[in-house]
């Protein structure tokens, strides 16, 4: 994702407030499709507060809406992630990977059990946006 492209061609207030009330940060598992393509494994969904972040220096830094977290839907292995608006309108789709891996957004997993996988989320863990950056 080019968060500069993105905020020029939104332009006035740019990506922030084009987000706006609702907007949501997903994790999820499997291939990730082409770009705005169906999510077949939805793992975590988090609604972004208001603002949702900023951008500054060419990155989008997010932020959670309920600082208690969000709970994740399923257990698997984060694949990718999207940003979407409140009504499921797509905004970008990026790779993700556990801190060792190679993914645009990494996740870290606090204390999973031994020799799971270091970017596997647990249905109905609570799920947190401790810093996602994005762009660049």
């Amino acid at each position: 994702m080019n968060v500069l492209a993105i905020n020029a061609m939104l332009g006035g207030p740019g990506l922030v407030a084009y987000l706006g009330a609702g907007a949501r940060f997903l994790v999820c598992g499997g291939v990730q499709p082409a770009e705005g393509g169906n999510i077949a494994t939805l793992l975590a969904a988090a609604v972004l507060a208001l603002p949702a972040g900023a951008v500054a220096g060419g990155k989008l830094t997010l932020a959670q809406a309920d600082i208690a977290g969000d709970l994740a839907l399923a257990t698997g292995i984060a694949t990718w992630g999207r940003v979407e608006l409140a009504d499921g309108t797509w905004v970008a789709d990026f790779s993700m990977s556990g801190p060792s891996g190679s993914g645009q957004i990494k996740l870290v997993v606090q204390n999973p059990p031994e020799g799971d996988p270091e970017a596997k989320l647990y249905q109905g863990g609570t799920f947190f946006i401790g810093e996602v950056v994005i762009g660049g």
